[in-house]
């Protein structure tokens, strides 16, 4: 597939909305709705380990003090916020579309922060030495659009850090997952919060996990962009790290 063409990360989901178009202010709305309760379904859904695992795997990932990094989809802050202890507020950038989310980030952050989404970037070519992105990756419209703004926001020599749940390639793990995710998520945060529109958010993730395109197909895509050193690393066949560099050439 050229880079040139549009690569949706999974199927449109009629369910939720009637289009490709109608998808990002349907994404946009359900996060302002449940914006604030979004950091505690995280702590849930990920059994409380999402704060450790954040910092573990940006440092692993070579993000180090003084590094410009913009943090993509940065929802409530949860990536940022461990970046931020690494890289000092001065040198962190967060993006998000909803307003909702945003709103709860700058709660905890002293950050810079945008109104976009992760197609169009409004920054200046080449500004940043790390870009991130938190389990967002199936929400974005088109996988090479979004892919040419990282490309092209990064200095020479810049990393690119995708974190993302994935469909289990295992048939047992697969079965696993989605009784998690699908079955008992979405009824516990509705539980929790209240909120059917948070129970509708966490069906919805299951969802995109469970029709999103292979790690093989966005490992090409980045590769297509123009990125260099380009790798996943999955745990348990799940939770995986993309990274991906942008050649000083």
């Amino acid at each position: 597939m050229s880079q040139t063409e549009t690569q949706v990360p999974h199927p449109t989901l009629t369910h939720y909305y009637d289009s490709e178009a109608s998808n990002a202010p349907f994404l946009e709305q359900i996060f302002d709705r449940t914006a604030v309760h979004y950091d505690r379904i995280d702590t849930f859904g990920f059994l409380g380990t999402g704060r450790s695992y954040r910092k573990w795997v940006l440092s692993r990932a070579g993000l180090q003090p003084g590094m410009r990094l913009i943090d993509v989809a940065t929802g409530t802050g949860l990536v940022a916020v461990a970046a931020e202890e690494i890289v000092g507020p001065e040198n962190l950038v967060c993006v998000d579309p909803s307003n909702g989310m945003l709103e709860m980030a700058r709660a905890k952050l002293n950050a810079t922060f945008i109104k976009a989404g992760a197609e169009a970037l409004p920054v200046a070519d080449a500004s940043f030495d790390f870009l991130t992105m938190g389990y967002a990756l199936r929400h974005v419209a088109d996988l090479h659009a979004a892919f040419r703004e990282y490309f092209r926001v990064l200095k020479p020599g810049g990393k690119c850090l995708l974190l993302e749940v994935s469909r289990p390639a295992a048939v047992l793990r697969y079965k696993m997952a989605r009784l998690y995710f699908r079955d008992c998520v979405p009824k516990i945060c509705r539980a929790i919060t209240g909120s059917r529109d948070v129970q509708q958010l966490m069906e919805y993730y299951w969802k995109t996990i469970d029709e999103c395109v292979a790690p093989a197909a966005i490992l090409e895509a980045l590769r297509e962009t123009g990125f260099e050193q380009v790798q996943r690393t999955a745990w348990v066949d799940l939770f995986s790290e993309y990274t991906a560099v942008k050649p000083l050439r």
